[in-house]
């Protein structure tokens, strides 16, 4: 029987496989300069699907007040280590499933400055309305709500596993929804790749899209960062070709992730 969530099974390797890597840390300056326009000192700002506590440290230590949430308990237990003795920075647990109507010490009529969520915690939901009208409660007119989410097209993951002959994982975009099971003991999740006119549609009347941007379109997805930094020279040329032509909005649904930016409506 399956008992453990997910990504617990992700915990405690999470930021030495992902993080702590060339291209994992090329790929979070991408997001953090985003969130560092997005939300100066004094902003107070929800996260959603916080992982380890990576994006909330960056942004409490630059005088942000973050309220860093997400649904895996050994993902909290990582970031409250890391985000210990931080005054602006709380932790607690939400399930994208199940939206609480307040979190401990947060009122429920209190708004915020925006919100961000990074890296693929929105493809976990099959509908994006109920989030984006639960949103729209708690975030201020002129706020923003910025996501990072694993786009439906990426390239490099039909080529690599595709040359490697494991068809299964090539396709498993286009064939959506995905199986995630990290291990045999975790329990399995489905993954869900919505375009970004999906995304769009369900934000709408409440959000408006103002920004979108690729996340690595020249650059290898995560289960491929090890055999690709082995190489020096082949992660150079890719680091390269990124930089200078990844950046192109229209790459954006062909990227491992894109990067899109909404901004609060006025109310009324």
């Amino acid at each position: 029987m399956n008992n453990q969530p997910a990504f617990d099974a992700l915990a405690a390797s999470y930021d030495r496989a992902f993080t702590e890597t060339i291209i994992g840390r090329r790929l979070r300056w991408q997001v953090q300069a985003r969130l560092e326009r997005l939300f100066p000192p004094g902003s107070r700002v929800l996260e959603l699907g916080c992982g380890t506590g990576e994006d909330a440290l960056h942004l409490a230590r630059r005088g942000v007040r973050v309220l860093a949430t997400d649904a895996s308990p050994a993902m909290l237990a990582v970031a409250r280590g890391k985000l210990e003795g931080c005054a602006l920075a709380q932790v607690e647990q939400l399930d994208l499933q199940s939206l609480p109507q307040a979190f401990p010490g947060v009122s429920e009529t209190a708004r915020f400055d925006g919100v961000f969520s990074n890296f693929g915690a929105l493809n976990c939901l099959q509908d994006w309305q109920p989030l984006a009208a639960w949103l729209a409660a708690r975030i201020r007119p002129g706020g923003a709500a910025a996501f990072g989410v694993m786009s439906p097209l990426c390239l490099w993951e039909p080529l690599w596993h595709g040359l490697r002959g494991d068809w299964r994982t090539a396709a498993r975009r286009w064939r959506q929804p995905a199986v995630f099971q990290p291990t045999p003991e975790a329990e399995p999740t489905l993954i869900y790749y919505p375009s970004i006119r999906r995304l769009t549609r369900a934000f709408a009347p409440a959000f408006r899209r103002i920004y979108v941007q690729p996340l690595g379109v020249f650059l290898p997805t995560s289960d491929a960062f090890g055999a690709v930094e082995k190489r020096p020279r082949l992660l150079g040329r890719l680091l390269w070709l990124d930089e200078r032509l990844g950046q192109a909005r229209l790459l954006a649904p062909f990227a491992d992730h894109y990067w899109i930016e909404f901004q609060r409506r006025p109310e009324g």
